[in-house]
C-alpha cells in the first residue's frame, strides 16, 4: 500500500482522471449509520471487489461515515472504525483500482449546516475543528498510500443561500485541503475532490466560480450529481407533475404518453455536462460526476415494463457517452437492494453481476465491448419471493425489520397471518458451558402520537414453513391481541425479534390482513421488495425465492455468535421519522431536522409511557444534536416535541 517515490511525484489529477474510467459506489454500506451491516449490506469483501474489477471498473467510490464512529468531544475516531475502512480500501488497492473515500452525509453535522453557518460564528468553529480533526485522522492513517487513493472533503452540501452559503461551503473545503496537505509524505500531492454546491451542476457552474487555494498545483477534482428527479428518484406522483418511466429519443410510449421524459433527456444531459466542460475541465481541472443512477420500477407490467427498462439502461449509456465527450467520470449509485426501486448491478453477497443489461449499457456508452451472458429484460427478483433476514447473536437481545405502513387503517381487521420459516441455532457458549438461548418474534403498531403496541407470533416452528395468526382487538385487557392505539392510523409497522444467543434466518412470505367480513388482503407479498435495512441484532434484509428458503444456509457464514463474549462499546440505531440516535459511554446523542428555530422538549419514556427523561433544549432551523444520558437499561421511546410538531422513534439504552 505504500508508495515509494517521492510526495512530489504524484501525479496531477488530470492525469489521474485519464486512467479511472467508468467507476462504481459502494452505496449504502460503510456510510449506514449504526455500521457497515444496519442497512441491509455485508461487509464488503475482496470477491466483490475482484468482481467489480473485472467488470471493466477503474475506480470505487467508498462513501464513509465518520462522525457516529468518533467520540464526540475529542472527535477521536474509533481505531478500530479506521482499520475497518483501512481493510475495504485496500481490497480496492490489491487490484490496482483508484479509491475514492470521503466523509458521507453522516449524520448531516456538515453538509446539512452550511446556510445555518452564514450567521452562526459558533457552529462554524465547532464544524470546522470537527472537518479539520476528522480530515488529520484520515490522511495520517492513509498517508502512505500512493497515487491510487483520492480523499473526497464532503458528499452533497446544501447550499440555499447563494453566495453567502457558497463562501461557507469553501471555508470547509479549505480547511479539508489544508489539513490534508498539513500531514505530508504522499499527502502533499495527493488528487483531492471538492464538491459543487448541493452537487447540482447549474448549481455548481453558478456558484463555484473560484476554488479553495492549494498549495500545489493540478491536484484538485470538483464533483457533482446527477439524478434527473422525475425520472431517476421520483416514487409517486404529485400535483405539480409525474413520474416518468420512459427516457430518450428511442423509448417514447404513443399510448402512455404522460410518462414519457420532457426534461432531462440527452440534449439536457449535454447541455450541464458542458457547463462542467467549459467551468473546469477545459482549464485541466477533472470533474467527478460521483453519483447518477436512476430507479428500476418493477410494478410496470408487460409493454410498459419493457420499454421503462430499455430506456433505463439508454439512460446509464447516453451518461456514460456523454461524460467520456466532456471530461466527466461516471460513478453509478449502488446501495446493494434488489426488486423494485433499486439501482444495484452487483450482488453484494456473492460478488456476482446481478444486472449485467446495466453494466453493459454503461460499458457500450464508454466505448468498451459488452460482456457475454444474460441479459434478460427483467433479471431481478421477480415472482414467488419472501423476505429473508440474517440474524446474528450479539448483546443487544432484539432485532427489528420496520416494513413500512401498507394498511394504516386497521378498523376492520380481526387478525393478521404471518406465514414464516426460522433456521439457525440458540445454543451459545457460556466460558466453556453450552447454553440454549431463545427467539420470539412479534408484531410492531405505533399509532395515536406513536403509542407501542405489540403482539407475539407464539411459539415458533423451526425449520420449516408455518402460519401464524395474531387477533386484532381494540380490547386493551386482550394480552393475546393486537390493540394498536388508533386502528385508524398506523404510523409505524414492524417485525420485532426478541433473543438471546440465537443466530439463523427469519423468512417471511407473506402477511395477511383478515378482516370481520371473511375478505383478506395480502398487504405484504414482498415479491417484488424488501425493506433496505434493520436494526439491533439484524445484518441484512433481502429477496430470496421462496423456493429456495429450504435449502437456504447463508446465515452458517455470515452471521456471528458475539452472545456475551464480546464489549460492545457502541450502539446505533436509525429512529423512525428524522432522528438519528446512538449510545456512547452511556450517552444518548440524537441528531434531527427542525423546520425553524425554536424551544423543543426531549422527552425520553419507556415502552410503558412512564418517563426517564425530560428537559428543554433550544433548536436551530435545520440539523441539531443533542446528548442526553440514558439513566435507563432497555428500549425506550425518544420524543422530540417542538411546538405541534413531533419526532418520535426508538432506542435501545445499556
Amino acid at each position: 500500500m505504500k508508495s515509494s517515490i517521492l510526495a512530489q511525484d504524484l501525479p496531477t489529477a488530470k492525469s489521474i482522471a485519464a486512467e479511472m474510467g467508468i467507476a462504481w459506489n459502494i452505496g449504502n454500506t460503510m456510510e449506514a449509520i449504526g455500521g457497515p451491516t444496519s442497512w441491509g449490506n455485508p461487509v464488503p469483501t475482496q470477491q466483490l471487489i475482484d468482481s467489480v474489477k473485472a467488470a471493466g471498473f477503474n475506480t470505487i467510490r467508498i462513501p464513509c461515515a465518520w462522525d457516529g464512529n468518533a467520540d464526540q468531544v475529542t472527535f477521536e475516531i474509533s481505531p478500530a472504525w479506521m482499520a475497518q475502512v483501512k481493510q475495504v480500501v485496500d481490497y480496492c488497492i490489491k487490484d490496482s483500482l483508484f479509491v475514492i473515500l470521503n466523509i458521507h452525509w453522516d449524520g448531516g453535522w456538515l453538509e446539512n449546516k452550511i446556510d445555518s453557518c452564514v450567521t452562526n460564528a459558533t457552529m462554524r468553529q465547532r464544524i470546522q475543528a470537527k472537518q479539520g480533526a476528522y480530515w488529520r485522522q484520515i490522511a495520517t492513517a492513509f498517508r502512505d498510500y500512493d497515487r491510487h487513493l483520492i480523499f473526497a472533503g464532503t458528499n452533497e452540501p446544501n447550499v440555499k443561500n447563494g453566495a453567502a452559503s457558497m463562501e461557507v461551503l469553501k471555508f470547509f473545503l479549505q480547511t479539508f485541503i489544508d489539513t490534508v496537505r498539513a500531514t505530508g509524505g504522499n499527502n502533499a500531492s495527493r488528487t483531492l475532490v471538492i464538491q459543487g454546491p448541493n452537487t447540482a451542476l447549474e448549481d455548481t457552474y453558478k456558484l463555484m466560480t473560484s476554488l479553495p487555494i492549494d498549495k500545489i498545483a493540478d491536484r484538485l477534482m470538483v464533483e457533482v450529481h446527477y439524478y434527473p428527479y422525475q425520472f431517476c428518484l421520483m416514487e409517486q406522483d404529485a400535483e405539480w407533475g409525474k413520474v416518468f418511466y420512459y427516457w430518450g429519443k428511442y423509448y417514447k410510449s404513443t399510448t402512455d404518453t404522460d410518462r414519457n421524459a420532457t426534461w432531462g433527456e440527452e440534449s439536457y444531459t449535454d447541455s450541464v455536462f458542458n457547463l462542467m466542460k467549459v467551468q473546469f475541465t477545459d482549464k485541466n481541472i477533472p470533474v467527478l460526476l460521483g453519483e447518477f443512477g436512476a430507479m428500476k420500477r418493477l410494478t410496470l407490467k408487460d409493454e410498459s415494463l419493457t420499454r421503462h427498462i430499455l430506456s433505463r439502461r439508454y439512460f446509464y449509456e447516453y451518461v456514460c457517452s456523454s461524460s467520456k465527450r466532456h471530461g466527466i467520470i461516471p460513478v453509478a449509485w449502488d446501495a446493494g437492494g434488489k426488486g423494485d426501486k433499486t439501482m444495484t448491478i452487483f450482488d453484494r453477497r456473492t460478488g456476482a453481476v446481478y444486472d449485467l443489461g446495466l453494466l453493459n449499457a454503461m460499458r457500450h456508452g464508454w466505448g468498451m465491448p459488452k460482456l457475454e451472458g444474460d441479459t434478460s429484460l427483467v433479471q431481478v427478483e421477480a415472482g414467488n419471493n419472501s423476505l429473508k433476514i440474517l440474524y446474528s447473536a450479539k448483546d443487544s437481545l432484539w432485532g427489528q425489520v420496520n416494513l413500512g405502513v401498507v394498511r394504516p387503517d386497521m378498523t376492520t381487521c380481526d387478525s393478521i397471518i404471518v406465514r414464516a420459516y426460522v433456521n439457525g441455532k440458540t445454543e451459545y457458549d457460556s466460558a466453556g458451558v453450552s447454553k440454549y438461548g431463545y427467539l420470539s418474534l412479534s408484531l410492531v403498531t405505533m399509532s395515536n402520537n406513536w403509542v407501542w403496541r405489540e403482539a407475539s407470533l407464539g411459539k415458533l416452528t423451526m425449520n420449516d414453513w408455518a402460519n401464524y395468526s395474531i387477533p386484532v382487538s381494540t380490547d386493551t385487557l386482550d394480552t393475546n391481541a393486537l390493540v394498536p392505539a388508533d386502528p385508524a392510523k398506523i404510523d409505524f409497522f414492524a417485525l420485532q425479534a426478541y433473543s438471546a444467543g440465537y443466530r439463523g434466518t427469519i423468512y417471511i412470505d407473506w402477511i395477511v390482513f383478515k378482516s370481520s367480513n371473511g375478505t383478506s388482503d395480502t398487504a405484504y407479498s414482498f415479491n417484488l421488495n424488501a425493506p433496505e435495512e434493520g436494526e439491533g441484532n439484524v445484518d441484512a434484509v433481502m429477496l430470496i425465492s421462496t423456493g429456495a428458503v429450504a435449502g437456504d444456509q447463508e446465515w452458517t457464514t455470515t452471521t456471528t455468535s458475539k452472545w456475551l463474549t464480546s464489549t460492545v462499546p457502541y450502539r446505533a440505531s436509525i429512529i423512525p421519522g428524522t432522528i438519528h440516535a446512538f449510545i456512547y459511554n452511556g450517552i444518548i446523542h440524537a441528531t434531527w431536522n427542525a423546520p425553524v428555530s425554536g424551544n423543543v422538549k426531549i422527552m425520553l419514556k419507556d415502552l410503558q409511557g412512564r418517563s426517564i427523561y425530560s428537559g428543554m433544549v433550544r433548536a436551530s432551523a435545520g440539523m441539531n444534536s443533542l446528548k442526553i444520558p440514558a439513566g435507563y437499561s432497555g428500549m425506550a421511546l425518544l420524543q422530540i416535541q417542538q411546538g405541534i410538531r413531533k419526532f418520535t422513534g426508538k432506542v435501545v439504552c445499556r
